[in-house]
């Protein structure tokens, strides 16, 4: 289904392969074995490919039907990237909204690089466990169980798991564009 509603998304854009394959630094064939089911793309991949469509990465899971008001702990959608060792859960169902949550979980550490989005955003996020340093622009900020920390989505560079406990936060942003 991901290969789908990327190529729904590209045509309704009027984008060809190629202008795709050039806005994301992949080639027109591998976008074409993605949109046909042949080939995954990796996570950094779907990224780039959300950015260029002008959607958050999340669109191309999201389920159909009716968003739930309720998501159920053991009923999220998730990314998890294998390096660094970083999940990402999808707490809201509707990507459709004017804000979205998620609860993201980093090893002990490990580092993750932010993406450049395709909207400005604006994002909190609170530590629930373990300790992080969040390096935004011209700041690097230590956070601890029970910190919250606010910035527009452009300002963050990286954040990393410090200590020896895994990470766990709640992360906030409106609009949705992850």
């Amino acid at each position: 289904m991901v290969g789908q509603k990327i190529k729904e998304r590209r045509i309704s854009m009027d984008m060809s392969l190629r202008e795709l394959g050039s806005q994301t630094g992949l080639s027109a064939s591998f976008l074409s074995q993605v949109e046909n089911e042949i080939a995954d793309p990796s996570i950094s991949s779907l990224q780039k490919i959300a950015r260029a469509l002008k959607v958050p990465m999340f669109t191309f899971l999201d389920r159909d039907g009716q968003p739930e008001q309720l998501v159920r702990h053991n009923n999220r959608r998730h990314l998890s990237f294998p390096n660094p060792h970083v999940r990402f859960e999808l707490l809201t169902d509707d990507l459709n909204r004017q804000m979205a949550g998620f609860l993201i979980h980093l090893k002990a550490g490990e580092s993750h690089q932010a993406q450049q989005l395709f909207k400005s955003t604006e994002e909190m996020i609170y530590v629930i466990s373990g300790q992080m340093e969040v390096q935004l622009i011209g700041n690097t900020y230590h956070l601890e169980p029970g910190d919250t920390l606010y910035y527009e989505g452009f300002q963050l560079v990286s954040y990393t798991a410090c200590g020896e406990e895994d990470l766990q936060i709640l992360c906030i942003i409106s609009p949705p564009a992850f």
